[in-house]
């Protein structure tokens, strides 16, 4: 599916009450659709979606359907300079919860992995698992990089919890493909928010989390803002 058919997904989700009964939705349309409309017919790829580092995720939210693309190797460089920090910002550690019949999740939300992904782009001496959240009510997250050595961290016969890593949410999109796919990304995100809390938080609290209002520091990174 091109960029032009998911935009129409997008101008479609904008008929939700959900958007548009909030007190924000003109800012919130007019600002968005700005993004689309200066990242549509981009070109501009920020690494090679063929090589072998390249995890292609397909994931589907509320009439929109995407496709996403993961740098693996951005992912590890980033994954380095974090870990040189005192107090990480980027990819903060969790525990998951692995169960008898081999599904993974964290609280209410489930982990998606596929333990017969080559990634021949990983290297084995540095086996770290690195998992971001995609968006769904409650969120879906999915291993970018190391599905490979998730099965061989349990004992099949115990109920066992798996340690990794969670991107932040604000950067996720530094490891994506294209312009287009960064604002997919957070909009997205910005209409599971919006969804999961406009029944339970007052308009003026909520535009405050939503990424197109703060902004996230991902537009103005990868110079979209």
């Amino acid at each position: 599916m091109g960029n032009s058919e998911i935009y129409k997904q997008i101008l479609n989700s904008f008929q939700d009450t959900a958007i548009r009964d909030r007190s924000y939705y003109p800012d919130f349309r007019r600002q968005w659709e700005a993004l689309f409309k200066s990242v549509m017919d981009s070109e501009e790829e920020y690494f090679d979606l063929s090589a072998p580092s390249v995890l292609t995720v397909e994931q589907s939210f509320a009439g929109i359907d995407a496709v996403f693309h993961f740098d693996q190797l951005k992912i590890a460089d980033w994954y380095r300079q974090d870990s040189s920090r005192k107090k990480r910002v980027v990819f903060k550690p969790k525990k998951l919860k692995h169960n008898r019949n081999g599904t993974l999740s964290f609280h209410d939300s489930p982990c998606d992995y596929d333990p017969e992904l080559p990634e021949s782009a990983l290297k084995e001496d540095s086996k770290n698992i690195i998992a971001a959240a995609l968006p769904e009510l409650p969120p879906r997250l999915r291993i970018v990089y190391g599905n490979k050595w998730v099965n061989s961290r349990f004992n099949v016969f115990m109920n066992t919890r798996l340690s990794l890593f969670l991107i932040e949410t604000d950067y996720v999109p530094a490891f994506l493909a294209t312009p287009f796919e960064v604002c997919l990304y957070l909009f997205m995100m910005d209409y599971c928010i919006i969804k999961e809390n406009y029944s339970k938080v007052e308009d003026k609290e909520l535009r405050k989390f939503l990424h197109i209002f703060r902004p996230s520091p991902m537009l103005k990174i990868k110079g979209i803002l």
